[in-house]
Parts: structure tokens; C-alpha cells; sequence
């Protein structure tokens, strides 16, 4: 997740040296707030052994449990973040839950997004662009050949770290497209969005994806975005008939690659393959070249693990029996491509044994070796000692046997901390002046299209199998110490 903006990125990173203290989830410590989003806040934690520093979405399940479709699309993002191990791709490390929150551990990025790296800089250099350009493409090629489409690619979806490495990111809008399927919801973001999309038709969400990546190397290029208005219906019209201008200066090589990318039939569109066979692609070698090496499976999966098969369910591929019987079948399948790909995630290859107790004891040594090795400097003491009259509760630090924290509230009361905790913000399509950034370059953040028929459509994913409510989270004793508003 994203640190701040570019502005900051002279000043170096935060120390991972530096004593830590304030509340923790498992082996990491909250430290400030990085961002305020719909669904929670992210906070920069570190590891209390290893220092690694880490961002972590808080996310109030009180929150979740009114918005069963919010509920759903997390579930999505979790699920699909667990499949992609790219360097230009956001990793997800872990996921810890307890009664009342939901921690996402997410690689913490210390730069910015290419939007504001943009909004500084105005229209790049060819060369700074091909860079960028190859990175996304790398990252999306891995993704697309999983079958996932993101749905919203965008600056502001785009993270560059200190040494300008680019790393996709928020899979909120994302979805899966098998060959010969197609997605119905229209979502994304009404600059960024392909024509059909907007149309409200049925898509092929990796096409539209190309389509999305044409509008970022068009504003890379030019400081600009080709198709913008004011007034959101006149928007999407030019959207829809794909007229816009190409800079006479614009490198001929280039424009050919845009030409293909903004095509409105997405029939004739330029595939991400034929990109990279491109003259202007190849015009400069990528600086960090990956192949993705991946064969699918051919033997049956009879023993599979259950939280691997409640990923795929999340992710669309029917409910637990069906799973189960695809994958002891012979031969190769989607279904267990998808299964080794979630399988390999750290997350199921570490031990998952739900003893709370054993949990406990292993948290109380990690605390000993901790204070032993004086990361917290006499903190911990007085911390317990101002903590023991609320031992047990989410208020103050747990002791090793106290129980996880439990804390009953009225349906009002927690709506009302949701609302306090949260920026709730809910997007309508249109254009939100409170969240639109002016620049010379004439680029303002973006908030998502919504289907016409359907206000709701944007947090709501594509029909989805039905299924239980139990939830497949990972480390679900996760040992949690203090409030982290």
C-alpha cells in the first residue's frame, strides 16, 4: 500500500530499525495511518523480529456484516491477491482476523502512485513511459493469463516505489474471465473505462483492460487524458465513439500502439502478445524481464485443502462439491491451475492449527524475546501494568491467557463506531468534487462508473456462486493486542 505522495519520496523511507511499540496483531506493531478508504484505514506496521515493514487494512466487520456485496467483493480481492506472486503486482502476505476486525497484511510500497508521480511531472520522456509501460504490461500479462481481469486500471491503482518500480494494486473491482465467458457489470473508472463497458454491454474484461492501459500510456505520454468533459454524459459519449487527438510529436511507433489499444471494437484491439511484439515495446528491452513459467496440473487433486477450496468458491468456480469433483478429475482444468496457483500462497503452506492456547503461549514467548532483545525499552512492562484491570478486552494489551477480545454492542452503537472509524464514502458515477484533484496536466482522480440501471452495480461483483457464510481467512486464532483506531 501506498505511503504518501511523491513529494516524500527524497525523504527516505521509515526506519525499520526503530524501537516499535502500540498495539499488535500478530508478529507486527500498528504505526501510523497511512490512508483513510471506504472500507477502513491502512496503517504502517512492522515485524517486532525481522523489522519488515508491512501495511495493514483494518476493516471493522460490523461494517462488512451491513453490506453483504462489500462482504463479497473482499472476499474476491482477497482470494485473487493469494493467486498473483508478480513483482509489478501488490502481494497480500496474511490475513488476520478476530471478532471485531479483519487485518490485511499488504507489501508496504514507499513511494507513490503513478498519478501524483504524473500530476508532478506532467507527460513523461519516451523512455521513462516505454519503462512504466513494460512494468504494467508485465504485471497485467501475468494477471490475464490467470484469467483475472482488474476492471479498473488507473494512475491511481498504479504504485511506484523509491527505485521506480511499478506494482499494481486494489483488485476491489476485479474479476475472473474464462474463455468464452462474459462480465455484465459495469464498473471502473469513466476515463479509464473501454466503450463497452460503458455501454452497459456484455465485455471481455481482459480486453478492457487493454483498453484501460491505453488511456494511462496516452497521459504518460501526453500529460493528458484523450477523452474528458466536465459533464459525465458527454463523457461517456466520447468515450463510446473512441474519437480523441494524437500530439503530432508523439513517436509514429507509439501511436500505432495506442491506435491498437483504443480501438472500440474490442474484436480488433491490440492482445497484450501483440504489444509485446510491437516495434516501439521493443525499442528499449524491459529492465526486469520475467517469465512466468507456470504448467498447469494433470493429475486428480483428491485430498485437497478446505481453505484452498473456499478460495475458489470466493472466486467463482461453484460451490464446495463442485470444486471437490473437479479437481479428482483426470486431466488439466481451470479449476486446478487456480488450485496450485492459491495453494502455493504462504498462507496455506504454514501451519494453520486452531489451538488458541497454543497460539497464546507462542505469542507470550514472542513478547519474552522481544523484550529481551530491549525492542521495547521497558514499554511492555508499564503497558501490562496500566493494561490489567481491562485484561481481555480490545482496550488494552492481552495477556497470554486472557481471552480474544469480545465486545457486545448494540446494532446502533456499532454503526455509529463504524461511521466514526470509517469514511464511509460511496461513489454515484459522477464526478466527486470533493475527491478531484486539479493540475497543469490536467489530470484529476477519478471515481467509478456505475451501471445506469443498477446505482449499487459498482460494489456489487459479477454473479457469483452461492455457498456458506464461514469465512476461509487465514490465522483465524490471530492473537491481537490494543485498539488500532
Amino acid at each position: 500500500m501506498i505511503s504518501g505522495t511523491c513529494a516524500d519520496m527524497s525523504q527516505g523511507p521509515p526506519s525499520a530499525n526503530s524501537k516499535p511499540s502500540g498495539p499488535q496483531v500478530g508478529p507486527y506493531i500498528f504505526g501510523k495511518t497511512l490512508g483513510t478508504g471506504s472500507t477502513g484505514k491502512v496503517k504502517l506496521a512492522k515485524h517486532v523480529h525481522t523489522g519488515e515493514l508491512v501495511a495493514i487494512k483494518v476493516i471493522r466487520k460490523d461494517f462488512l456484516a451491513r453490506k453483504p456485496s462489500l462482504r463479497k467483493k473482499l472476499l474476491r480481492e482477497i482470494a485473487v491477491m493469494k493467486l498473483c506472486d508478480h513483482p509489478n503486482v501488490l502481494k497480500l502476505y496474511d490475513v488476520f482476523e478476530i471478532e471485531t476486525h479483519l487485518f490485511l497484511v499488504i507489501e508496504y510500497v514507499d513511494g507513490c502512485e503513478l498519478f501524483d508521480y504524473l500530476v508532478k511531472r506532467g507527460s513523461l520522456s519516451k523512455d521513462e513511459a516505454l519503462d512504466f509501460f513494460q512494468q504494467i504490461i508485465q504485471g497485467l500479462e501475468y494477471c490475464h493469463r490467470r484469467l483475472i481481469c482488474h476492471r479498473d486500471m488507473k494512475p491511481e491503482n498504479l504504485l511506484l516505489d523509491r527505485n521506480l518500480m511499478l506494482k499494481i494494486c486494489d483488485f476491489g473491482m476485479t474479476n475472473l474471465n474464462p474463455p468464452g465467458t462474459f462480465l455484465e457489470t459495469s464498473c471502473g473508472s469513466p476515463h479509464y473505462a473501454a466503450p463497452e463497458v460503458v455501454s452497459g454491454d456484455m465485455y471481455n474484461g481482459l480486453e478492457a483492460d487493454i483498453w484501460s492501459l491505453g488511456v494511462i500510456l496516452y497521459a504518460m505520454l501526453t500529460g493528458r487524458l484523450p477523452f474528458d468533459d466536465d459533464n459525465i454524459q458527454r463523457l461517456l459519449a466520447k468515450v463510446q465513439r473512441g474519437v480523441y487527438h494524437l500530439p503530432n510529436d508523439m513517436d509514429p511507433e507509439c501511436k500505432v500502439i495506442v491506435r491498437g489499444m483504443l480501438n472500440v471494437d474490442p474484436a480488433k484491439r491490440l492482445t497484450i502478445e501483440e504489444i509485446k511484439q510491437s516495434a516501439w515495446f521493443n525499442s528499449v528491452p524491459p529492465k526486469n524481464p520475467y517469465e512466468d513459467t507456470f504448467v498447469a496440473p494433470s493429475e486428480p487433486i483428491l485430498d485437497p485443502n478446505a481453505e484452498v477450496v473456499r478460495g475458489l468458491v470466493d472466486l467463482g468456480w461453484g460451490d464446495t462439491q463442485t470444486v471437490i469433483k473437479e479437481l479428482a478429475m483426470e486431466g488439466q482444468s481451470l479449476e486446478k491451475v487456480f488450485y496450485v496457483q492459491l495453494a502455493k500462497h504462504p498462507m496455506f503452506t504454514k501451519d494453520k492449527t486452531p489451538d488458541i492456547a497454543a497460539k497464546r503461549k507462542e505469542a507470550a514467548a514472542d513478547r519474552k524475546r522481544a523484550a529481551w532483545a530491549s525492542m521495547f525499552s521497558g514499554q511492555q512492562e508499564s503497558a501490562q501494568a496500566q493494561a490489567a484491570p481491562e485484561a481481555g478486552k480490545n482496550g488494552g494489551l492481552l495477556s497470554p491467557d486472557a481471552p480474544l477480545p469480545e465486545e457486545r454492542i448494540s446494532p446502533e452503537e456499532a454503526a455509529a463506531r463504524a461511521l466514526e472509524h470509517l469514511n464511509v464514502a460511496s461513489s454515484t458515477g459522477r464526478v466527486n468534487a470533493a475527491a478531484v484533484r486539479k493540475s497543469p496536466s490536467q489530470l484529476v482522480r477519478q471515481t467509478d462508473v456505475v451501471k445506469k440501471a443498477n446505482p449499487d452495480a459498482d460494489s456489487e461483483p459479477d454473479k457469483a456462486p452461492g455457498g456458506d457464510e464461514k469465512s476461509w481467512f487465514g490465522n483465524l486464532g490471530a492473537i491481537f493486542n490494543g485498539p488500532v483506531a
